[in-house]
């Protein structure tokens, strides 16, 4: 068994550990899907990424409650 104890100064806090794992799937997408508009796409195919990616950005940023 194991036991995994976090302590932290507030419940948002604590929210953000336990989401690290949601942040860096949501990181790595956005990096492949850069990765891919870059090699095999054109200018407008990048921003396209970045418009997808931006409203799951946002909320990551600014809630803490999750990359998706």
């Amino acid at each position: 068994m194991i036991k995994l104890e976090i302590s932290c100064e507030s419940a948002d806090e604590a929210r953000v550990y336990l989401n690290a794992a949601q942040y860096h799937n949501l990181i790595s997408d956005m990096c492949q899907a850069f990765r891919n508009a870059q090699k095999h796409g054109t200018d407008a195919d990048v921003l396209q990424v970045v418009a997808n990616f931006y409203p799951d950005l946002c909320t990551a940023t600014e809630n803490s409650t999750g990359a998706y």
